[in-house]
């Protein structure tokens, strides 16, 4: 049906609530919805919800987003040429993020397109947000087929994601733009970049388990008489000895035997204790975090003997489990004399080893001591974080290190975030106020991690702060701050100057200092960062030469990182508690998978990239390092003669 046929059986089924049977069924079925809803043609926008609240759903989906992060970004240019806009939202439609044409972006306010908008079919009738959500599939809504009037100039391809452990909807990915610009497309790129996000999530899931049971199998001498069961974030049971698990059922309170643990999925994090000893009253908790969020539980039901416990061994148990991590570990704790880091070399917990390396370190360690502020630079998993704790603890600062994602800042609720705000500052605030992220770096560290991604709004307000360090909350009054500054971006900031996306005169206050670490394949200290890795993965495991150099020969796109989620999964396939080049292959190349689904994800990945580069198969196949043929395929087309 053309747009004019579908305008005229919308206006009967309006008039008379009589279905054309030309309509396409899944257009159909959305006005009959909409209608049971009772939502009017006449309605003019869709609802939008308080700022407090909008700040909820993003934290709330937070990996979502995080996931949803890169296919928004690389959107932008590509959308800005097709006048559309994608959309992120939560399971119930309502806007989390948007990226693409800021120009179709100021247009979608007048409908409550934008960050707080809930376009579920029950607030606005029938849209490709709300029909993806009610239909569990992807769908494609284009002018008159939408049923409120207003809305009728838009036209939205969209597809639900879901979470890649038990299917459940996690939000929905969408197109959207000016009737006019309809392209039967959009749907195919909103499916392809759905299909991106969901395997990103997997893989998280995936390295937060490695990780989960690599802090488990660290610490497992500790419960060698112990029941032990670990528990992943959504409440899966990754691990459990068979008397653990019966006391677990019989101990369940009414949650079902097939899963006594998966209530946990919705249960806030900082709630877990009090839940798991409602549980368990009788076992004792470890919970287990990443620099990001809460990723599992460790739960310990003691045996009735358990062999005595030193003060040597607490303290060793100690140096074990939290020695390891970064630059900032078992050093960072203060003797009730505290004394400065001595400069002269690198902290235990950041391999530096690299001449190179060991440069930086020594500068930043010199421009710490001096509160300088200092800016790195470095591809993403390099280690720049590990960097920056590493020059808080040489700075000798007693404060606390506190990190903030400039990237995940929402900029309605910029100030209250960095500066906090009093009780009663706003609707929705928390009863006491907040204290904020510079007044909580007081006396320590702030580190401004993916400055690069920052918003002009928060450049703007860091520069206010760096001009005199006065902090004013939200509601509240004016106070002074000591902090010592440092930055971190992978970006190239001379590009973001020169696109007017970043301040000149804000980055000559950032990079007093300003440092570069190598990729992880420019280093030559592969052989050190290997093994103090795996020690602190499982320091009974051992790597022969031979494999080192095998590991070594990869190109690590992604840096230490990637080599510390591969080395947690070597660990766990090493049998006989060494590493050989047998077990790292079948981590790297598992057998036994599923081919149509790796061929969905690389379909898709290649779709998500032919977005990006506008079309352009050439470029596609270079950024991919595959033929122009492999393109064609995956885009259905034959190659022109």
């Amino acid at each position: 049906m053309d747009q004019r046929e579908v305008l005229a059986a919308w206006e009967k089924f309006v008039e008379r609530g009589a279905l054309s049977s030309d309509l396409r069924s899944s257009v159909a079925a959305s006005w009959q919805r909409s209608r049971n809803h009772h939502v009017t043609v006449d309605r003019a926008r869709a609802p939008i919800v308080a700022d407090a609240e909008l700040f909820r759903h993003r934290s709330k989906y937070a990996s979502l987003r995080h996931a949803a992060r890169c296919a928004l970004e690389n959107s932008k240019t590509f959308l800005r040429d097709a006048n559309s806009i994608m959309i992120l939202t939560d399971p119930s439609g309502l806007i989390i993020d948007t990226q693409g044409d800021d120009r179709v972006i100021d247009a979608g306010r007048a409908v409550h397109l934008e960050h707080g908008g809930r376009w579920s079919e029950a607030d606005i009738g029938t849209n490709a947000i709300g029909a993806a959500i009610a239909e569990s599939n992807p769908v494609q809504i284009h002018g008159t087929e939408h049923f409120c009037s207003e809305v009728q100039r838009w036209t939205c391809a969209a597809v639900p994601v879901h979470d890649p452990t038990d299917g459940e909807l996690l939000g929905v990915v969408d197109i959207s733009g000016p009737a006019s610009t309809f392209n039967p497309q959009s749907l195919a790129l909103a499916v392809a970049v759905g299909h991106h996000v969901e395997s990103v999530l997997a893989q998280s899931v995936r390295q937060e388990r490695e990780e989960l049971l690599c802090r488990f199998l660290g610490k497992r001498s500790q419960w060698a008489t112990d029941e032990c069961i670990v528990i992943d974030r959504r409440g899966m049971i990754l691990h459990a000895t068979e008397r653990a698990l019966n006391a677990l059922q019989h101990d369940r309170h009414g949650i079902h035997n097939d899963a006594p643990t998966r209530f946990l999925k919705t249960v806030p994090f900082d709630e877990w204790p009090s839940r798991l000893k409602e549980l368990l009253p009788n076992a004792s908790f470890n919970f287990v975090e990443n620099e990001r969020t809460g990723i599992g539980a460790i739960v310990v039901l003691h045996g009735r003997r358990r062999p005595l416990i030193t003060h040597r061994d607490v303290q060793k148990s100690r140096s074990e489990s939290d020695g390891h991590e970064t630059a900032s570990s078992s050093s960072a704790r203060k003797d009730s004399k505290p004394e400065p880091r001595s400069l002269q070399s690198p902290a235990a917990g950041f391999v530096a080893r690299d001449p190179a390396v060991r440069a930086i370190v020594r500068q930043v360690e010199t421009a710490a001591a001096r509160k300088m502020p200092i800016l790195i630079r470095g591809e993403t998993g390099t280690g720049k974080e590990q960097l920056a704790r590493h020059a808080h603890m040489a700075s000798g600062r007693t404060g606390a290190f506190v990190p903030v994602n400039c990237a995940a800042l929402p900029e309605s609720l910029i100030e209250s975030e960095l500066f906090g705000y009093a009780e009663g500052a706003f609707t929705g605030a928390r009863r006491g106020g907040a204290i904020g992220l510079v007044k909580e770096a007081d006396g320590g560290t702030l580190f401004l991690d993916e400055i690069g991604d920052m918003p002009i709004a928060l450049q703007a307000v860091l520069l206010r702060l760096l001009d005199d360090w006065t902090v004013r909350p939200v509601g509240g009054v004016r106070s002074k701050v000591d902090v010592f500054l440092i930055s971190a971006t992978n970006a190239r900031l001379d590009k973001a100057i020169a696109e007017a996306r970043f301040r000149s005169d804000l980055l000559y206050r950032l990079n007093t200092l300003e440092v570069t670490l190598p990729r992880l394949r420019d280093r030559n200290d592969f052989d050190a960062i290997v093994r103090h890795l795996l020690n602190t993965i499982d320091p009974n495991c051992e790597i022969t030469p031979t494999d080192i150099a095998h590991l070594a020969a990869r190109p690590w796109p992604g840096n230490v990182r990637e080599l510390r989620n591969v080395l947690a999964r070597f660990t766990l396939a090493a049998a006989d508690g060494s590493i050989n080049e047998a077990s790292a292959e079948n981590i790297v190349h598992p057998a036994g998978t599923e081919s149509g689904s790796l061929h969905d994800i690389h379909r898709a990945r290649i779709l998500v990239v032919y977005a990006e580069t506008a079309g352009n198969v050439s470029e596609t196949a270079r950024r991919l390092g595959v033929s122009r043929n492999t393109i064609y395929r995956a885009l259905g087309q034959k190659k022109p003669e």
